[in-house]
């Protein structure tokens, strides 16, 4: 499957930091080549079974996006779910889904990400964060800074403090 770039993982993030952008995930979406197509589609799978589904994200996720419970491909997708949120399996799926499905699913798991990722995020305070796509990623100085560091990995919110101060009287710039 397509490797993302870690412009491709700020993205992400970037789209549902506040709220979900869908319109900007559809046109990502549709612009790609059919083949990364599913491998977006399974990034944000990924990303939603890191970020913690619940029963309680899937029904928001769900009002959210206006899928029915009822529709085919939600209850295939949650069929493949069972008790919790497997991602291997979860795999497979996005693999073999037809193209005629396949838009289906991604906008489930633009909402699934977007709403357990935005619980996530809500529930973490800057001092004790240390995941680096909960930084400041609508700051561009933040995104250069990422994009800038072989280590960006090893970043936290409170980095986004250094960068968005204003340099000190006589310091280097």
């Amino acid at each position: 499957m397509h490797e993302f770039e870690l412009t491709d993982l700020i993205r992400v993030n970037q789209l549902v930091r506040g709220r979900i952008d869908v319109e900007s995930f559809r046109g990502w979406f549709t612009a790609l080549p059919p083949e990364h197509r599913r491998a977006l589609t399974y990034l944000l799978c990924e990303f939603a079974h890191q970020a913690g589904v619940t029963e309680a994200i899937r029904d928001e996720a769900l009002a959210a996006s206006g899928l029915s419970p009822t529709d085919q491909v939600v209850q295939q997708v949650w069929s493949v779910r069972r008790a919790e949120f497997p991602v291997f399996p979860l795999y497979t799926f996005v693999v073999a889904v037809s193209e005629a499905a396949l838009p289906t699913v991604f906008r489930l798991f633009v909402y699934l990400f977007g709403v357990a990722e935005g619980r996530v995020y809500r529930g973490e305070s800057r001092e004790h964060c240390n995941h680096w796509w909960h930084r400041d990623l609508l700051d561009e100085r933040v995104v250069r800074d990422l994009l800038s560091n072989p280590r960006f990995y090893m970043t936290a919110r409170t980095d986004d403090a250094r960068i968005k101060s204003p340099a000190e009287p006589g310091a280097a710039r």
